[in-house]
């Protein structure tokens, strides 16, 4: 059967679905100064918040090294020739350039197919969880890649922050317009394109901004999964009234509430909100 290998920007909407399924999570940290911060479906952005903070512009994002895929690939050579290795958005981080970097040692000895998902978080678990299943059916490598490729362009994220520094930091915007954002109390909305963090609009009050967080997911008239990124492991009141908002308005449709965690808190911060909607395929038809 064909492995799977993503990475830990991953969420998943069912506990323990890598163990059972067993896909090979590579690990990805946040440095601050001198520590690591682990990433991970476990992760609480809440309690990682204070040394994140303390730390300030001094975060960096460390990705799976060449070297973290050549030993996830030498270890899966002895139980497989086949390999989907699936990761977060080449416009986020290094993982998608390591891992390929890596698989091309391998050409002529297996075929490892590797992917950008062009999303993070829940997003790229959609994807993982798809692939998966159909793996466990006997679906052929070639079969899986045609997953991906279907659901990537039915994959949409849009979030806002309350911290226009985030957007500074990541060349979303110039300095003076984070400072004079920050003084009028701007709430940035972001949304991903062809896997990049894109400012779409502004709103200047929080409950606005929620109310155009739903609306943005409610102009989707199917959908096969909604996922709600909150900045802790524990809804809150605000991703709870999200949460209630969007049952009401597609009352079939699974929805699962994740924490985004340290990475993604590198770009939008550690009081973000947000949405991932996988519209439905028969919309795209």
């Amino acid at each position: 059967m064909v492995h799977i290998v993503t990475d830990a920007s991953v969420r998943f909407t069912q506990a323990n679905f890598a163990r059972e399924h067993n896909i090979v999570v590579a690990p990805l940290n946040v440095r601050c100064q001198n520590r690591q911060i682990p990433d991970g479906p476990e992760t609480n952005l809440a309690s990682a918040r204070p040394m994140l903070e303390m730390c300030g512009p001094d975060t960096q994002i460390e990705s799976p090294s060449v070297e973290t895929f050549l030993k996830i690939y030498t270890q899966l050579q002895s139980q497989t020739h086949e390999i989907i290795s699936i990761h977060n958005s080449a416009g986020l981080s290094k993982t998608f350039q390591n891992a390929y970097t890596a698989s091309q040692q391998f050409r002529g000895r297996m075929d490892i197919q590797v992917i950008d998902s062009q999303t993070v978080s829940i997003g790229l678990g959609l994807i993982v969880q798809s692939v998966a299943q159909a793996a466990q059916r006997g679906e052929s490598l070639d079969g899986l890649v045609q997953i991906i490729r279907s659901m990537i362009p039915r994959l949409y994220m849009v979030l806002f922050l309350d911290d226009l520094y985030f957007l500074e930091r990541n060349n979303l915007v110039s300095r003076s317009q984070a400072i004079l954002g920050n003084m009028l109390g701007i709430l940035p909305f972001l949304t991903m394109e062809d896997g990049s963090l894109i400012p779409m609009e502004k709103v200047r009050i929080r409950t606005r901004a929620i109310e155009k967080l739903v609306e943005f997911v409610c102009e989707f008239s199917g959908v096969e999964h909604l996922g709600i990124l909150q900045n802790r492991l524990d809804p809150d009141e605000e991703s709870l009234a999200v949460y209630e908002r969007l049952r009401a308005v597609y009352p079939a449709a699974p929805i699962t509430s994740v924490c985004y965690g340290s990475m993604l808190s590198t770009y939008v911060g550690y009081n973000a909100l947000g949405a991932i909607v996988l519209e439905s395929q028969e919309e795209m038809l």
